[in-house]
């Protein structure tokens, strides 16, 4: 998903890259590359009559009244267009004088597009003060646009603090000196005993806000980078041909195109989240983590534009390294927007100084505010729960259909998405503890969708009671994620089947009741056909569970040998040979859980935050935790960003794939940082110490890169479902 998630954002965001291809298409680009743009470029007053210099600014002043958010909608626009000149620094200098005084007179000129600005994160500015004036003096180096500016919004060292300060060029002696990038022109700026009144002093922008400002908006362009150089990628190589096949075909180069959607999908979300940090605190909320959410944003996205972009490169191969191709153009863009941020170490500190010293920002979605009404009731309902004896209030919050509010009644309550959102919140407020379903949640919605009447009044009332318990018959020692490759044979026989076969990997077999079972039932036909999806009671005569001791010492897998059970027929579900189908629902189910869940047997982000915040680490070890912070802290907003997608009956698969890849990987990374910390220490295996007890974590770790779908075949189903690159033949 881009940044962009409702209707109106998506909107614009069509809006601007529909301007921006019609605009700067891709022979302005090269010609920019050996010709300086004019200035204003020919896109600006297009832009400008669009609205868009003046987006985020209020309408008082001639802008559009919006906010960050939209901002940074525009701007990763304006990055997927590697569009030059100098919209994306004035855009950032119009908003930090605007995050100062929203009806500053010098930003009606910038809303209307009749005035350019730039910026500097840093300076070696300095100011004395002389009466109500201010004397400045010094040199900032590599300012982006500042040839093409008219207004400066530059640092300055005053007194014992720091202010950002409106200087005019005029009065500047200004150096243009040659960029990486020449679409993103940069100068050096110096200032010799430049007088300005305090009225071009904003006091009401803190360096951390102001730091948090540009380095989300910074963060929205390379994010917009990083989507070119994505899709670019896997368009060529859907059709780029070597060895007789197209090269998306070979799983070398689809792996590297699933991660690179993978990271930029992880660094689009923590960009959406500082924008709305952002714009909440202007609104006035209390949000003592916007630099937090913007100092993720700032760790995650430029690297995603750098990497992407070198990824780019590689999968097309020579063409992708001439002057020609616009692989140049991107990839000199991406490296000047990561120098933009200055030193890319302060980031991961500041995240992890934060989640340490006064913790993460929460995570939430915002809901309209005329959904309290229903707010009020659900809490009702919840508290009239909360109210009715323990023994009988399972059983009540089953019958009403809390359990899977978005199921159809009666098993659910046909809960909206909003709807949804709200019960979960206020169960969790209330403290009032619902079934937990394990494996079962997986399940059921199969059952739901596929089974009959009488299935669903025998399983569903006592499953969603919790006195059910069930296990997942579908991998085989020789069919683990190539589910189409099973070979246990089920042969009809009268009144039902007689089935044969092992399964491996069933998680918690040996304490359940019932098994969600695959079958082969027609060895003929085609491998994905032919299966039938069977409810099996692992009681019945013929099933033998036998637990599988894993790498921890720890037996949660089982192997379940079926010597000639018989199943009857009122316990297939759905349609014979027709398994397949279910199955995809059950799967589908399993990996948007695993997903958007942090594994008991793993330490979640919390648990690694408290552990750093106990123990002594070099800046090198902090720079690391600090990525691993933002990783996993990204993590939960890409979930709660697929969960708005799947509320809305989007397909959750391919979202709920780039979820496990990354979270799971960065689940590891807590082990493997905790671990690598211990030096010698890290021999010690007792579980009762804090060194044997992050060393079972690292151990039950490697699990969670294999189970519910290995890593390569997510990358798979990234690359095939999300990006349509060819399937393995």
């Amino acid at each position: 998903m881009p940044i962009a998630i409702n209707t109106e954002h998506v909107d614009l965001a069509d809006s601007v890259r529909s301007l921006v291809a019609r605009a700067v298409p891709s022979e302005v680009l090269h010609s920019a590359l050996e010709t300086p743009v004019d200035n204003p470029p020919p896109y600006w007053r297009s832009a400008a009559d669009q609205g868009l210099t003046g987006v985020h600014l209020a309408e008082s002043v001639g802008g559009q009244g919006f906010g960050i958010l939209e901002l940074a909608i525009v701007l990763a626009e304006f990055g997927y267009g590697a569009v030059p000149g100098p919209f994306v620094p004035s855009a950032i200098a119009s908003a930090l004088i605007a995050a100062h005084d929203p009806q500053s007179p010098v930003l009606a000129d910038l809303a209307s597009g009749a005035a350019i600005a730039s910026y500097a994160i840093d300076s070696g500015l300095t100011a004395t003060r002389s009466g109500d004036t201010l004397v400045i003096r010094g040199e900032v180096r590599a300012v982006p646009a500042a040839g093409q500016a008219g207004l400066l919004v530059l640092p300055v060292a005053i007194d014992s603090g720091e202010e950002w300060v409106i200087l005019d060029a005029d009065t500047l002696e200004i150096e243009p000196v040659q960029s990486l990038d020449p679409l993103r022109p940069v100068a050096h700026v110096r200032a010799n005993a430049v007088e300005v009144g305090d009225d071009r002093v904003l006091t009401n922008l803190s360096r951390n806000a102001a730091h948090a400002l540009i380095s989300t908006l910074l963060s929205a362009e390379a994010v917009g980078v990083a989507r070119w150089a994505t899709d670019t990628a896997a368009a060529y190589a859907k059709i780029r041909e070597q060895f007789g096949r197209p090269i998306g075909q070979f799983q070398a180069v689809k792996h590297k195109c699933a991660n690179m959607i993978a990271v930029t999908e992880r660094a689009t979300a923590a960009v959406w989240d500082a924008a709305r940090a952002v714009d909440e605190a202007a609104a006035g909320a209390v949000d003592a983590h916007v630099g937090f959410a913007a100092a993720v944003a700032a760790t995650l996205a430029p690297v995603a534009a750098q990497h992407c972009a070198e990824d780019c490169i590689q999968v097309h191969g020579g063409i992708g390294f001439t002057w020609e191709h616009d692989t140049n153009v991107y990839y000199r863009r991406a490296l000047v927007i990561a120098a933009a941020f200055g030193r890319a170490a302060d980031y991961p500190q500041r995240v992890v100084d934060t989640a340490t010293a006064t913790g993460m920002r929460g995570i939430a979605i915002d809901l309209d505010p005329d959904t309290e009404k229903l707010r009020d009731e659900i809490r009702a309902e919840v508290a009239a729960l909360k109210a009715i004896p323990r023994e009988e209030r399972t059983t009540a919050i089953a019958e009403a259909g809390w359990v899977q509010p978005h199921l159809p009644k009666p098993w659910g309550r046909e809960a909206s998405p909003i709807e949804q959102i709200i019960i979960a919140q206020e169960f969790a407020s209330g403290r009032v503890k619902r079934p937990a379903m394990g494996i079962a949640a997986w399940i059921i919605p199969s059952i739901v969708a596929f089974g009959t009447d009488e299935q669903k009044q025998r399983f569903l009332p006592p499953t969603f009671r919790g006195e059910m318990i069930w296990c997942q018959l579908f991998s085989e020692p020789g069919a683990g994620s190539d589910l189409a490759s099973l070979t246990t044979k089920a042969t009809k026989v009268d009144g039902g089947w007689r089935i044969t076969g092992q399964k491996i990997w069933t998680t918690g077999a040996q304490y359940s009741q019932w098994g969600a079972l695959l079958a082969r039932t027609n060895p003929s036909a085609p491998k994905h056909n032919g299966i039938t999806y069977f409810l099996l009671d692992m009681a019945s005569e013929g099933v033998e569970v036998k637990p599988l001791r894993e790498l921890t010492g720890n037996a949660m897998f089982n192997t379940v040998f079926l010597d000639d059970v018989f199943v009857p027929d009122h316990l297939v579900l759905g349609e014979v040979d027709r398994g397949w189908e279910v199955s995809r629902n059950t799967l589908t189910a399993e990996r948007v859980s695993i997903g958007s869940s942090e594994p008991p047997f793993l330490p979640s982000l919390d648990k690694f935050v408290d552990f750093l915040r106990d123990g002594h680490f070099d800046q090198i070890e902090q720079n690391r935790a600090g990525v691993l912070i933002a990783e996993g802290h990204a993590a939960k907003l890409m979930n709660m960003r697929s969960t708005l997608l799947t509320l809305a009956g989007g397909d959750a698969m391919p979202s709920a794939a780039i979820s496990k890849l990354l979270s799971m990987k960065t689940g590891q990374g807590y082990a493997e940082f905790a671990v690598s910390s211990f030096g010698t220490d890290a021999v010690l295996g007792d579980e009762k110490t804090r060194e044997g007890e992050w060393a079972q974590y690292l151990l039950a770790s490697r699990a969670t890169t294999i189970y519910g779908g290995t890593s390569e075949v997510q990358l798979n189903i990234i690359a095939e479902r999300l990006l349509g690159l060819p399937r393995d033949p």
